[in-house]
């Protein structure tokens, strides 16, 4: 598949994501009569996706399913005594900032926060949270400085050594490298060619850390995956697939995030997983924002 079409699909994919949030939300305000009109956004998301390849299938698909999901949420809220929402926050991207695996907040009148974590996916569960590089310093103890130090060094004599256009921004910042690389998809493939080592490295690096760490630290990373370190919102998780739908609330997690026994093991050159004895509770794959070396280290959880 060629550069550009790898990141339409992954703009198609974080768009279709949002719309799904979106239409949650705005059938909850409509629901639970809160003055919130989500018409706009979902009206500019839309006519986005409307872009993309197979996007009026995309469109009607997320349409489809979310009236779906939403029906068979409220019947689930109501049942739970959940009548009293006075106002509805769309999270969607801020994920990270709100420190959050919250995409919609439904806010109660006793000021109350029912988190809802929503996943429409066609095959798999979807993932469970995209950790960042500072957060996996602080709970993971993960220290790459030396290693995209290194990285970077490489690409920027990669280019200058390329000459022409390529060699004259080998020295600019880089954001501005990162930017140049839908217009010069080399530039993609020079980062993976020198991010891929970080990565793998990265995981060595993960699992000698983790096993490292106490019973109380392993906890608290194990509750950073979960979203179960929040006190502000009770979390409540809604799976749609294809033929099914799935609602819990996420303290079903609570019994696994004790920290005692936990060992994490390597599953992939780019990814390892934490067990309990031999039960696999979370896979976490080493990756960049966007797949490639030039952008933010990451590390996305998967459910099994």
């Amino acid at each position: 598949m060629k550069t550009n079409s790898i990141n339409a699909l992954r703009k198609s994919s974080r768009s279709k994501a949002d719309l799904f949030e979106l239409l949650i939300a705005d059938n909850m305000a409509k629901t639970f009569g809160v003055r919130k009109d989500f018409k706009k956004i979902i009206d500019n998301l839309i006519n986005s996706l409307k872009k993309f390849e197979n996007g009026y299938f995309r469109i009607e698909e997320e349409k489809g399913r979310a009236e779906k999901t939403a029906k068979q949420l409220i019947k689930f809220l109501k049942q739970t005594g959940i009548n009293n929402v006075k106002d509805i926050d769309w999270i969607g991207r801020h994920h990270q900032t709100k420190n959050t695996l919250s995409d919609v907040d439904l806010i109660l009148e006793e000021g109350k926060i029912i988190g809802l974590s929503l996943k429409s996916t066609r095959i798999g569960l979807g993932t469970q949270k995209n950790l960042g590089y500072k957060n996996l310093k602080r709970h993971l103890l993960l220290d790459l400085d030396k290693e995209m130090e290194r990285m970077w060094e490489k690409i920027r004599l990669d280019l200058k050594q390329r000459g022409g256009y390529l060699a004259s921004i080998c020295t600019v910042p880089k954001s501005i490298i990162k930017n140049k690389k839908r217009k010069y998809p080399i530039i993609e493939e020079i980062g993976k060619k020198y991010g891929y080592p970080v990565q793998v490295k990265s995981v060595k690096q993960s699992i000698k850390s983790f096993n490292n760490l106490n019973q109380k630290e392993k906890s608290s990373f194990m509750k950073l995956i979960f979203g179960l370190e929040e006190d502000k919102r009770k979390l409540l998780n809604i799976l749609a697939q294809k033929a099914k739908i799935t609602i819990y609330w996420n303290e079903v997690y609570n019994s696994i995030i004790s920290g005692e026994g936990l060992q994490a093991r390597k599953i992939r050159d780019v990814s390892y997983g934490i067990y309990l004895k031999n039960k696999l509770l979370i896979r976490l794959q080493a990756s960049f924002t966007n797949g490639i070396g030039i952008s933010a280290y990451c590390q996305r959880a998967f459910l099994p």
